[in-house]
């Protein structure tokens, strides 16, 4: 694995190079800074498979040098691991909103960072490669518009706000444990009838579905600001601590409301959500089973189901008095159909998510 450590402290840059070397499996290359690292990724073809970071910089932090690299095409899906002396939930929070796959702690211990970085090295070679359809986009557009999606996935929704990966999700609770976030909770947001949407539509068709649920979930925890993910099977997560605590029966009101108000092709997503779970311990298992716990909440409830509201017409009066002749307005031409992203802006998400899968594979 091709590592990339960034980090202004000689001595950190010295100790990691000298220790995963002698491991024998990465090939090391350091930065003193964010701006010597963009200078080594930007406008060359992929150099490295993983990054390790340093949050506290002078100029540009680690938090949003991640960013930057997040925003490189050949960098999506690589493995970034902050290493850091700033175990605040203020900066782990804002370092996976970032993008972050992993946060490691100063001073660390090295076996435990070998085995997160064995982790994100799996993650990253556990995808599926890409195959010939990305060379060819016309067999991709069949495979977008007619396969069934694989309903115990999740899905990338990383262009909604605050959604991060179901992974980097767990491995960002497990961190709140770590550092011992007061009042840790998280709740769960159920499609009810998930199943039954996917397996009577296109993969696209069910992407948009879930995607619009996606959006109105961030849009009514916006006050909050917490972190967001779509584990598959129909199952949402939001993690929460300190003083934060979505009132979960007015959330369950707010996302059946939109989807009654939405305009849907295929049976209307009906969800629930669940009461929060709350972490009772900080042990290393203590993410895992908050998420458990909240899911199971989750189970055996009745959705909220509002009926669309009828669409109106009203009909034009008859004049009184019969109107007086004008001339003929001289033929129009036709006007250009809207861009495609303009007409189908959740079609243009989904194709974009599978490309990125793709081509980062």
């Amino acid at each position: 694995m091709r590592l990339l450590i960034v980090d202004d402290e000689p001595s950190i840059l010295e100790l990691l190079s000298v220790a995963l070397k002698a491991l024998g499996t990465y090939k090391i290359k350091t930065a003193r800074s964010a701006k010597q690292a963009l200078e080594m990724i930007e406008g060359k073809p992929r150099e490295f498979d993983a990054f390790l970071l340093d949050i506290q910089m002078p100029e540009m932090n680690g938090i949003e040098l991640c960013r930057a690299i997040r925003a490189s095409d050949l960098y999506k899906s690589a493995p970034i691991l902050m290493l850091t002396a700033m175990s605040q939930m203020s900066y782990v929070e804002k370092a996976f909103d970032a993008g972050a796959t992993d946060y490691v702690t100063k001073p660390f211990d090295f076996e435990n960072l070998k085995q997160r970085l064995n982790a994100a090295r799996k993650l990253k070679y556990s995808k599926a490669p890409a195959s010939a359809t990305e060379a060819n986009p016309a067999m991709m557009r069949s495979v977008f518009f007619h396969e069934k999606h694989d309903y115990t996935t999740g899905l990338d929704f990383s262009q909604v706000e605050r959604f991060i990966g179901a992974s980097e999700f767990e491995n960002y609770v497990q961190q709140m444990s770590r550092s011992k976030a007061t009042h840790t909770c998280a709740f769960a947001v159920r499609v009810t009838n998930g199943a039954a949407i996917n397996a009577s539509v296109s993969s696209m068709d069910f992407y948009n579905a879930i995607f619009k649920v996606a959006e109105q979930l961030s849009k009514a925890t916006k006050v909050n600001g917490s972190l967001l993910t779509y584990k598959g099977n129909g199952i949402f997560l939001c993690a929460e601590y300190g003083s934060r605590k979505t009132n979960t029966s007015a959330l369950a009101r707010k996302i059946a409301t939109a989807m009654a108000a939405d305009a849907f092709s295929h049976p209307r997503p009906e969800t629930v959500v669940g009461d929060h779970a709350e972490m009772s311990a900080f042990t290393e298992t203590s993410g895992g089973d908050l998420l458990q716990a909240a899911i199971e909440k989750s189970e055996n409830l009745d959705p909220i189901v509002i009926d669309p509201a009828p669409v109106e017409i009203a009909e034009a009066p008859l004049p009184r008095t019969a109107p007086a002749l004008r001339a003929r307005p001289s033929a129009q031409p036709p006007q250009p159909d809207a861009p495609r992203a303009q007409r189908r802006p959740d079609r243009k998400a989904y194709e974009k998510m599978l490309l990125d899968s793709l081509r980062n594979g």
